[in-house]
Parts: structure tokens; C-alpha cells; sequence
């Protein structure tokens, strides 16, 4: 049995950001918030991207769950379709559904080029359930351990505290210059993590143009504002990687890394961090780093600031095209600690056997807070991209 369903978008160019995605619901009753209790979402599922304008997206619970035994159950109460590709003006978007005996079989793009993914809501008690696994080690004994130890005690300012200088060594400065509307030099920043001596992890959307010659990386940096030239290595870059997925409009994927032309020296002030061991459950705490701005709009802070946060579960809550497998939702809801402009490309921190690992790599943000009625921010979950990274830095 067929069922279709449609929705027209009819808005103004400037409020195209205001609606992200679509999402269509079988049965019609059911919403995000109704599969709840003995019932759970699956996580998303994309089986089928269409290649051409005049592809229709098909996504077939049959092929989902060969493909996917272990994340999915065998009879869903339900799913939910939602669009992945950028919404256009003036566009009906519709899909409709196939069933077989009143249980969803297949969901079907009935808009040619539009990609969805889908996921399912199922009984708890219907998903199979495997044994559990020793969880991942951390590669090296060396890696994320700082000789001036990082402390949580300091007096807060906003958005988090001043960090002990030179207590995150492995964090480096990401400066590339551009020229501004003015016809003047403007240097963007960014962060990033040390990975061993030559490789530095950021995010993709920091890498603003192509010409090595504009890009500096700067390691043992705690005061952006004063000479640091006993402790400071200047690099230039060598190679950029981006993330061969990398998706500048849906910021998906928003990894890159960049090996030095020459590569720094480990002392006191420089050590890398280590690639992630464990994932961090939900509620735990992890730290983020980085010289952000106070709010948004604001200029770049002069100290390395840190901040305690927690993992945030469930975030498709606050993010319709929030990935659980490839990203990290983070927030503090009593103080609104956040990452915020001139973070991005730093790293998310946790601690493991006194070695910090960094789990996440920061992506993007609605606000400079995360408290009252802001989401939390959206860093990329580095676990997700291990095999990329080792055959870039290996």
C-alpha cells in the first residue's frame, strides 16, 4: 500500500536558514517526542543518495536492516523521514510510504534530487542486543600528558575560566590572512590539536582559501597578545587534508588536518594529545579549550580559556540534522559555558589514566551560551574518523 504526503516551501530568501529540514512521519501520529518509554529512535540511516536532479531517494527498510542488524529491530512502530539536501524556494516536497501489512516497508522521495535519511522508532525490546566489547585503547603511553598540570579552580569569567598557561600544550593557533572589504589584511583564527610533530587536527570550515603561504600554525601559545618567544613554535603548512566528505553547506564532516612543513619540538610547552580511546558516555564531563570570543560578533580572547561541559544526550532535540555517530552535543545548562567565534577547529577534551584525549573537534554553534533557550554546541566526534586520520598521519 502507497501513502503520499507533501509539504510546499514558500519563503523568502532570507529565511531559508530558519528552516533547515523537512521531516514526514508514518504513522501521521507519531512525532519525535511520542517515541518514548518502551519505545526508542533508531540512529539515521541514508541507504540511497541520489546522484542526479532527476533521482528519486529511496530508503528500503529491507536493505537497512541487512545492512544494519544490530541497530535496527524487525517491526518498527514507525518512521521518520527527514531532508538532508539545502531547501529551495518554491518547492513541493513530498514522500510517500510503502507497507506491507500496515507495518513500513520503504519510504520514497516523491521530490527528484532531494536526498532524505530515515530512522526507525522501535520497541526496546526488539533490537538485538550484542556482547560487550573491551572498549578501544589509546594508541601511545605519551601522548596527552602536560608537565604543568591544567586546574579547574581558577576564578571564572565568562564562558568558561582563564586556563594555567602552558597546561594544554598540544593546543596550537590556526591564523590564515584574508583580505577584508576594506582592502586591509585581516588575519581569521582558529584552533587546533597537536597529533604528534607534524600533524595538526582542525575543522574544515577554518580553512578559508587554498595559498599555504597565508596559513600559520602557532604552538606553545597562552596570550595571543604578548611575546611568548620563549615558548612559541612558529610552522608553516605543508599539505591541507580536508575530509573527502566534507559538506560546507550542511557542515557535515567538518574535519581537516594539516601537516607542518617542519615539525615542532616536544618540550614542556609542546605535546601532543592523544587520538581517542572510549567514547564519552552521555552527562560526562569533558573540556573545551580554545581563545574564543565572549559573545557573538566579538573580537578573539587574548588568554587560552577552558571550560567544563557535559556530553548532552538525545540532541536531536535541539539540531534536526544532528549526526550521533559522526558528532558531539555539549553544553553546561547551569552556567551556559560554550564554545563561541574563533574556538572552532579546537579540541574536546577528557581525561583517561591521566592522558587527554581529544574526542571532539569544535564545528559550530547557535549562540555563545548554552543555558535558557540556547542549543548546545556541535563538535565533531573524532572516534568516527579514526581510519581517515591514520592514513593521513601514519
Amino acid at each position: 500500500m502507497l501513502f503520499l504526503l507533501a509539504i510546499s516551501i514558500f519563503v523568502c530568501n532570507s529565511l531559508i536558514q530558519a528552516v533547515p529540514s523537512i521531516s514526514f512521519f508514518y504513522p501521521k501520529q507519531l512525532t519525535e517526542s511520542t517515541c518514548i518509554g518502551e519505545y526508542s529512535w533508531t540512529k539515521w540511516f541514508n541507504s540511497f543518495t541520489p546522484k542526479l536532479d532527476v533521482d528519486f531517494d529511496q530508503e528500503f527498510l529491507s536493505m537497512i536492516q541487512a545492512e544494519n542488524g544490530h541497530d535496527i529491530c524487525a517491526i518498527p512502530k514507525g518512521i521518520q523521514a527527514q531532508t538532508i539536501s539545502t531547501l529551495q524556494m518554491n518547492v513541493s516536497y513530498a514522500v510517500s510510504w510503502k507497507t506491507t501489512n500496515n507495518i513500513i516497508s520503504a519510504c520514497i522521495s516523491r521530490t527528484p534530487g532531494v536526498d532524505f535519511r530515515v530512522r526507525f522508532c522501535c520497541a526496546n525490546s526488539d533490537f538485538i542486543t550484542t556482547t560487550t566489547t573491551t572498549p578501544r585503547p589509546i594508541d601511545s603511553h605519551t601522548c596527552g600528558r602536560a608537565q604543568i598540570k591544567p586546574s579547574f579552580q581558577f576564578t571564572r569569567i565568562f564562558g568558561g575560566s582563564r586556563a594555567i598557561p602552558h597546561s594544554w600544550p598540544w593546543q596550537v593557533l590556526y591564523e590564515e590572512e584574508k583580505l577584508c572589504e576594506t582592502n586591509k589584511i585581516c588575519m581569521e583564527t582558529c584552533g587546533g590539536t597537536l597529533l604528534d610533530s607534524y600533524h595538526v587536527l582542525t575543522a574544515a570550515h577554518c580553512i578559508r582559501g587554498k595559498d599555504l603561504e597565508h596559513i600559520l600554525i602557532t604552538a606553545g601559545v597562552h596570550n595571543r597578545q604578548i611575546n611568548e618567544s620563549n615558548t612559541r613554535q612558529e610552522k608553516k603548512v605543508a599539505r591541507i587534508f580536508l575530509h573527502p566528505d566534507w559538506n560546507s553547506e550542511t557542515l557535515a564532516n567538518d574535519l581537516a588536518i594539516l601537516r607542518l612543513s617542519k615539525p615542532v619540538e616536544f618540550n614542556k610547552y609542546v605535546q601532543p594529545a592523544c587520538l581517542p580511546g572510549p567514547d564519552p558516555p552521555a552527562n560526562s564531563d569533558v573540556i573545551l579549550i580554545g581563545w574564543g570570543a565572549e559573545q557573538m560578533g566579538g573580537n578573539p580572547y587574548d588568554e587560552l580559556k577552558q571550560a567544563q561541559v557535559k556530553v548532552i544526550g538525545e540532541c536531536h532535540r535541539f539540531w534536526n540534522l544532528f549526526d550521533e555517530e559522526n558528532q558531539i552535543c555539549v553544553g553546561q545548562t547551569v552556567s551556559g559555558d560554550s564554545a563561541c567565534q574563533g574556538d572552532s577547529g579546537g579540541p574536546l577534551l577528557q581525561q583517561y589514566n591521566d592522558q587527554w584525549v581529544v574526542q571532539g573537534v569544535a564545528s559550530f554553534v547557535d549562540d555563545c551560551k548554552t543555558n535558557e533557550d540556547s542549543p548546545p554546541n556541535i563538535y565533531v566526534k573524532v572516534s568516527a574518523y579514526l581510519t581517515w586520520i591514520k592514513s593521513i598521519i601514519n
